[in-house]
């Protein structure tokens, strides 16, 4: 078995465990344009029946979700919502309680920044046929779709970026590798050594990281600044492992910050 397949194996049975359902990110922006604007493409994204939860200043926020279209608020909700918003099934676009939905939202959002965002199994069904298309949301509520760069496109700058600076790196897709860089005895010594520091990194990642976040990076290196360092990205559905000598590695780590926080 060559050194990508004994990877692959492992990203396989590590992905069963890897943090799935009840994952917890951010809504990035302030005030409530912003953070509505992140929300529909929250939305957008979710495609199996999820409950969304909002942790707002004036307590959480709960949608139904599903196929990309928002089905729902649910209850309970926050004092500052109209209570007959709660669980009221959207049809379609022309529901009035829509727009009244998207204006209390960005009242009860503006003053806030950030916010987390957690998904979860929804544990009841609404019709097929029930819904607003995330697509069609911005212009009821009158929010600007986000620019905001997509995760593929950031991961793949980054790594077209890395130059001579990396002596080998892979990309990973879900549970497998799609991409690669670097001289060939390199790329496999990496991908050899890859699968033994995944097996530690997803079972320590809830103790490394308590915050919900996007993108995130880890560096193992020597203390001393010598011989070499792994660098390993995570950002929406990719990753990418990354090996360079130890005095390389403050670049490339200052490079993905930048990128992820723009």
């Amino acid at each position: 078995m060559s050194e990508f397949a004994r990877l692959e194996e492992k990203l396989a049975k590590l992905r069963q465990r890897e943090r799935i359902a009840g994952e917890g990110r951010k809504l990035r922006g302030k005030g409530g344009d912003a953070l509505l604007a992140a929300l529909v493409a929250e939305i957008d994204e979710t495609i199996l029946p999820r409950r969304l939860s909002l942790v707002t200043p004036q307590g959480p926020v709960h949608l139904a979700v599903a196929n990309r279209r928002l089905q729902a608020l649910l209850a309970p909700v926050p004092g500052s919502l109209p209570e007959g918003l709660a669980d009221h099934a959207l049809p379609d676009i022309e529901d009035p309680k829509l727009a009244e939905l998207g204006q209390s939202l960005k009242t009860l959002l503006a003053e806030a920044e950030n916010i987390p965002v957690t998904a979860r199994r929804l544990d009841r069904a609404f019709g097929s046929d029930i819904g607003v298309p995330a697509v069609q949301l911005p212009r009821i509520w009158t929010v600007a779709q986000p620019t905001a760069a997509k995760p593929d496109d950031i991961l793949s700058g980054f790594l077209a970026d890395l130059g001579d600076a990396a002596l080998a790196w892979l990309r990973i897709e879900g549970e497998e590798v799609t991409l690669q860089g670097g001289e060939e005895a390199a790329v496999a010594a990496l991908s050899e050594q890859a699968a033994i520091f995944l097996d530690s990194y997803f079972g320590k990642f809830d103790a490394a990281y308590r915050e919900p976040s996007l993108a995130c990076g880890t560096v193992i290196a020597p203390a001393d600044g010598s011989a070499n360092a792994v660098f390993f990205v995570e950002i929406g559905e990719f990753s990418a492992i990354i090996h360079a000598p130890a005095a390389q590695m403050p670049s490339i780590a200052s490079d993905w910050q930048r990128r992820v926080a723009e």
